[in-house]
């Protein structure tokens, strides 16, 4: 992630992490989203994330885990698809899957329900091991296929510019 970061972009980065420096795990902690494009910090708070990037959970639901686990064991598409009618009804399968090709159409950035929650562990691993590090979502540009990355700043990334 090496390119221009304007000094109020690195001061603030840097106080944000002189601030949670002694703090304990919170859904008040800070997360920053980057928008390279317009080179926008923007800094929130972590129980506000899912407001800002929407989770993508179609692939949670329970009709499609287990249409998706009976194809990997090898059973026929077909019969998979049968005995989930049977199991969840075929108006319950349905939604479920429309749901995911919209997330599909739609998009997110690779935003995922996983994601998010790996995201979060994460955070807390960080947070509890005293290891002061904030997180920047990297956002994906609108008009590409880029995903949205998570990056972890300390400050001497911030001191030697290699943010």
């Amino acid at each position: 992630m090496n390119f221009y970061w304007p000094k109020k972009h690195k001061e603030d980065l840097r106080k944000t992490l002189k601030k949670i420096k002694n703090e304990s795990w919170s859904w008040q902690l800070p997360v920053f989203l980057l928008n390279r494009c317009w080179l926008r910090l923007e800094k929130i708070k972590i129980n506000e994330l899912a407001l800002y990037l929407p989770l993508d959970n179609s692939a949670e639901a329970p009709e499609l885990k287990k249409y998706n686990q009976r194809i990997i064991s090898g059973q026929d598409s077909l019969l998979a698809l049968q005995e989930c009618w049977n199991e969840f009804g075929m108006e319950d399968f349905y939604r479920a899957l429309r749901i995911s090709w919209k997330w599909e159409c739609i998009g997110n950035k690779g935003w995922t329900y996983q994601k998010y929650i790996s995201f979060i562990n994460q955070y807390k691993k960080k947070i509890i091991h005293k290891e002061l590090e904030v997180p920047i979502i990297v956002l994906g540009r609108e008009s590409s296929k880029d995903n949205h990355k998570v990056r972890w700043i300390k400050d001497e990334l911030i001191t030697n510019n290699k943010v």
